[in-house]
């Protein structure tokens, strides 16, 4: 067992090493003079087509494990108005390729540690859609493969923050039975949005029940059928905007999630169907002439029958540029809560498991920008009762490495 566990941290540390070979290469191709060649030159027309990459690694450290997890991804966006004479209809194409170590296989947390690990690793297609807008009516219809969490319950001031429940929260996350269409595994799907004036807006989607294939979780598999069902998601909300029509920072919405097909209850009793709820909010807290301070919370409850957490609460803050032009360019800190249910915590009883109410991680973060195209972000983890097991607590320090290429937007 000791060797094992010695082999396993000798291939995390070879792999580790190949992360930062990874991105200096991606860093040489991706500003190659020759690939940018077919960008438009000042004051030409937009070219039809764009492609852009990033490349994403968390190196990660604990008493538990010493690993890294790595995922590139690459995509291209395409105007078919110019291509093909679609007016108003934008392409969208994306490939991931995930590798690297499984952290939380060694942790055990409920939440999740990274979120770039996967259960398998894989080059997979991702979010690959055709969206048309209808601007007379402020209407929008895609229809593709799609991460529904690029839309719903989502929060910008989050997004530095590389625990999972602060993507997605993990009321709606750990939903499905392949999880409902967030990365890595999509699914097929119809999605709607409506503007209702300059602010607000209403969308929804209808998304294939079982994305992927449960069986094997690294292919991009497209399989419809009556027993997987549909997963209905629908959201209102109000989004800040500049005289421009670009987003600003606030930000509220309530959503909510239903499965047409049933799932097995936690008790053993019978079926019934997954649904849930949630809210979000996001606004700017301080505005200060050196930096900018931006809170996010976001809630949600999942039913407590059929799913192990049934109530999570995340929130935090995004202060841009805390120490002025010359430090960091952003810290980020948040609090992640999940509450387990009476069913789950049942279930572990009658197993001979003791099991605590309730999962917390707290996640701390600086954003460095050496250069334009490289981001480092030092952080610090710490999560109790990790997985439900009562006082048990891990601490990780680690590192977010992100390394972006390709075209220059116009």
């Amino acid at each position: 067992m000791v060797d094992d566990f010695a082999d396993t941290l000798h291939g995390d540390a070879r792999f580790e090493r190949s992360l930062f070979a990874i991105p200096l290469a991606l860093a040489l191709f991706g500003t190659s003079p020759t690939l940018h060649a077919a960008e438009a030159a000042p004051g030409a027309a937009a070219p039809a087509w764009q492609w852009d990459g990033i490349y994403k690694a968390d190196l990660l450290h604990s008493r538990t494990v010493d690993s890294g997890v790595g995922n590139l991804g690459l995509r291209v966006n395409a105007d078919a108005g110019a291509l093909f004479g679609w007016d108003d209809t934008t392409l969208h194409g994306e490939l991931l390729w995930n590798h690297g170590g499984k952290p939380n296989r060694r942790i055990g947390t409920t939440q999740g540690i990274s979120n770039l690990e996967v259960a398998e690793n894989a080059a997979r297609l991702y979010a690959t859609w055709i969206e048309h807008e209808f601007k007379s009516t402020e209407t929008s219809l895609l229809f593709g493969l799609y991460d529904l969490n690029s839309e719903f319950y989502a929060t910008d001031a989050s997004g530095l923050l590389i625990h999972p429940s602060f993507g997605i929260g993990i009321d709606f996350s750990q939903s499905g039975r392949n999880g409902p269409s967030i990365f890595p595994n999509l699914g097929l799907a119809l999605r709607a949005k409506q503007q209702l004036g300059s602010d607000y807006y209403l969308q929804g989607a209808v998304i294939d029940g079982v994305p992927g294939d449960p069986d094997h979780p690294g292919r991009t598999t497209i399989r419809l059928s009556k027993d997987d069902g549909a997963l209905l998601v629908t959201e209102l909300g109000w989004q800040e905007r500049a005289e421009d029509g670009s987003p600003k920072s606030g930000h509220w919405g309530i959503g909510a999630w239903h499965y047409t097909a049933r799932t097995d209850r936690l008790d053993g009793s019978g079926s019934e169907r997954n649904q849930g709820i949630y809210a979000l909010a996001q606004q700017v807290l301080i505005d200060a002439d050196t930096a900018r301070t931006t809170g996010f919370v976001r809630a949600g409850l999942a039913n407590r029958r059929v799913n192990a957490v049934e109530m999570a609460l995340d929130a935090g803050v995004l202060v841009d540029k805390p120490f002025g032009a010359s430090g960091p360019s952003a810290l980020t800190a948040g609090v992640a809560y999940a509450r387990y249910s009476g069913a789950h915590r049942q279930a572990q009883a009658d197993a001979g498991l003791a099991t605590s109410s309730h999962e917390t991680a707290l996640e701390i973060g600086m954003r460095w920008q050496p250069i334009a195209s490289l981001a480092l972000q030092p952080l610090l983890q710490h999560v109790w009762n990790v997985g439900g097991r009562v006082g048990v607590r891990e601490t990780l320090v680690g590192l977010r490495i992100e390394w972006t290429f390709g075209q220059t937007k116009p």
